[in-house]
């Protein structure tokens, strides 16, 4: 069956101040209308396969980037019934140091059923008030110097 154009819109609150945002839209495909959530509303990162990025803008070197409040997106998507995740990612700096907090959103009460008399939808996302300290912390990057251009020819 050819795809369908999915039409949609990301409409977020309670966003803080923040130096970067990246957002994916996940499809979780069910067999009918009336099957319940997979996963009981929290599937795992690795049973998310099915995922489209609808918005992303990062400047870690700015004081903050402006996010309008409504971020439309269009996906093609084969017609069927589907759960659907909204995963972000809030690139923040903090105290000299920077953070990327990532979030879920589950969208549980009903599947979507995407089909050509489908209008648009609009996903909302209320960012959760959490202090950074409070977040739980997975790792940690650190960048690695870049050499000026001559020195890296030489000690190559």
């Amino acid at each position: 069956m050819a795809d369908l154009t999915f039409d949609g819109a990301v409409e977020h609150s309670n966003l803080p101040t923040a130096r970067g945002l990246s957002l994916d839209v996940a499809f979780i495909r069910v067999p009918t209308a009336d099957t319940p959530p997979p996963f009981d509303g929290d599937p795992p990162g690795d049973a998310v396969t099915d995922c489209h990025t609808v918005y992303k803008h990062v400047d870690l070197d700015a004081d903050s980037i402006d996010i309008p409040d409504l971020i439309p997106f269009s996906i093609a998507r084969e017609p069927g019934i589907y759960y659907l995740q909204l995963r972000a990612m809030l690139y923040r700096f903090h105290n000299g140091k920077h953070f990327a907090q990532a979030e879920q959103f589950f969208f549980t009460q009903r599947p979507l059923e995407i089909s050509p008399e489908l209008p648009s939808v609009t996903l909302p996302m209320e960012w959760p008030d959490i202090p950074l300290e409070d977040l739980g912390v997975y790792g940690t990057v650190k960048p690695k110097r870049k050499l000026p251009w001559p020195l890296t020819w030489f000690l190559r």
